[in-house]
């Protein structure tokens, strides 16, 4: 086909062992009007040589080989090298439903609409459970929103919120969208921009995308520094989220929700920092006092519904200076450390790798 309608692109990075279902479930889609971009992005393992297989059994496949750059970069590079009309992405550790794209191209066409989503349901690889994230059964149906509550359900969080891949945008959405090079979590806060672009969505709840809970380990220094930089791209973005919200009054419903989000993000950051300066891979004293400037700048009021702990540190912070609270905080580490080690207490003084995500997915209760 010469001139596809909808493009498919797939970042791919060290994916050996999920990428053959991942575009299996593409190829077999009962939508045909496609073509499918295989983005190797510097994989170290077999990943490459899947996706020129799969360019050999497939004429609507091409692949780009290119030096790794992280996952956003490989969306960037995806949009750049398709002229589709339409735009759409799969993680290459993922499947879809063989109807996916039939069903939402004749949602968006029919609508009029820029973007259309569908549900997604959660599969832990561990165990083979699925999760559905919607207890409504709404087959078929597909509901219109229009710009301003799209992206509203995106900043309030949402279970929609950002993903990219239950989604297919307009590719003139993308003018002008900067793709953070570098970041492999936080990639799909862009989709704030695209739906404060689009002028109305259509979505609908029936799972048609599965969204895979690998198995990861939470052991090695390797992988703290990784947990610790994506929570600095998780902090950034929501950073990000907050100065737009303040930069477009329309959308000021939901500045408490982000600036709650950024205190805790940012709370939990400076606390990770004292406890795993070793980890970072860059100048921590001037990230440190780089957040801290941020944090300092929020308001915040007794009814703003921030935790307690949180709360007070916030205040400590703010009101003390940056200095004093790193000075505090790290007195506390050394004491419970201390007091811990001749079994005194048995307190945690930070537990980054088994509570990280659990405390973002959990309205990021206080970590000690």
């Amino acid at each position: 086909m010469n001139h596809p309608l909808l493009s498919i692109i797939v970042p791919c990075y060290n994916v050996e062992k999920y990428l053959d279902k991942c575009i299996s479930s593409i190829v077999n889609q009962t939508y045909r009007n496609l073509d499918i971009l295989l983005i190797n992005d510097g994989s170290t393992d077999s990943t490459g040589m899947i996706c020129d297989s799969w360019q050999k059994k497939d004429t609507r496949i091409r692949v780009i080989h290119k030096q790794n750059e992280g996952q956003a970069y490989g969306r960037k590079t995806g949009v750049e090298n398709t002229t589709a009309e339409y735009i759409t992405f799969v993680d290459a550790d993922d499947w879809i439903d063989a109807h996916m794209y039939s069903e939402m191209m004749a949602a968006l066409l029919s609508s009029g609409s820029d973007i259309a989503q569908c549900g997604v349901c959660m599969v832990y690889e561990e165990d083979g459970r699925i999760v559905h994230l919607d207890n409504e059964v709404k087959t078929g149906i597909f509901e219109l929103v229009e710009r301003i509550k799209g992206a509203l359900l995106i900043l309030e969080n949402d279970r929609w919120h950002s993903w990219m891949w239950n989604k297919i945008f307009k590719r003139h959405l993308f003018e002008g969208i900067v793709f953070l090079k570098g970041n492999g979590y936080a990639e799909d806060f862009i989709s704030l921009y695209l739906f404060h672009k689009a002028n109305h969505t259509v979505f609908t709840s029936d799972e048609y995308y599965y969204y895979l809970q690998r198995n990861r380990s939470t052991t090695g220094s390797k992988n703290i520094s990784n947990q610790l930089k994506n929570q600095c791209d998780f902090l950034d973005a929501w950073q990000d989220r907050y100065l737009f919200v303040l930069q477009h009054p329309e959308y000021n419903v939901a500045l408490l929700t982000v600036k709650l989000w950024v205190l805790r993000l940012g709370i939990h950051l400076l606390r990770n920092i004292i406890v795993y300066s070793q980890y970072f891979t860059v100048d921590v004293d001037k990230m440190f006092y780089t957040k801290a400037k941020q944090l300092r700048a929020i308001p915040l009021t007794r009814r703003d519904g921030l935790q307690r702990g949180i709360r007070f540190e916030f205040y400590i912070l703010k009101f003390t200076g940056a200095k004093c609270y790193r000075f505090l905080r790290s007195t506390y580490v050394m004491i419970i450390n201390i007091t811990n080690r001749l079994k005194i207490t048995n307190r945690k003084t930070g537990n980054l790798l088994s509570e990280m995500w659990y405390c973002l997915l959990k309205d990021l209760r206080p970590l000690v």
